[in-house]
């Protein structure tokens, strides 16, 4: 899981470089949010799946729902509309590194950690730590639609 997270962070990070100013700010007409902001809110995505791993590995279930998640999104965006694109770009290596690290320490008995998250029941650690893979992977794909790229 490791080896695919660092994968698809060094390619969000690669793309996220990559983008023109005017990339940088292209809506994605799917998510309604501009390139750079969907950059940032991936890197905003590591420490939150880090927080809501030891919420389970300290028997905590983890208290979300989709309009928490939507409301939540919805304040991000607003705040970081105008952030300057180097501390986004600083903040997705830097988490990746952090989040790549702390996965990586997770050892099997750990991973098999089961707990309730929010609408998806009850999980185990492995699921919520699956989430820091396929939440940059759903974004970086409407980001590439977005860019046609």
């Amino acid at each position: 899981m490791v080896d695919e997270y660092d994968a698809v962070m060094a390619e969000a990070l690669n793309l996220a470089k990559s983008c023109s100013d005017d990339e940088w700010r292209t809506v994605c007409p799917k998510e309604e949010r501009a390139v750079g902001v969907l950059f940032d809110h991936i890197a905003v995505g590591n420490p939150e799946v880090v927080r809501w791993i030891n919420e389970f590995l300290s028997g905590r279930p983890v208290v979300i729902s989709p309009e928490i998640l939507t409301a939540r999104n919805a304040a991000h965006a607003h705040q970081v509309q105008t952030r300057p694109r180097a501390e986004t770009l600083d903040d997705l290596s830097q988490g990746a590194a952090r989040t790549s690290k702390f996965l990586g320490a997770l050892t099997e008995d750990q991973l098999s950690v089961r707990n309730e998250f929010g609408w998806a029941g009850t999980q185990d650690v492995a699921w919520v730590a699956s989430a820091a893979v396929r939440h940059p992977r759903g974004h970086l794909k409407s980001i590439r639609e977005a860019l046609g790229r």
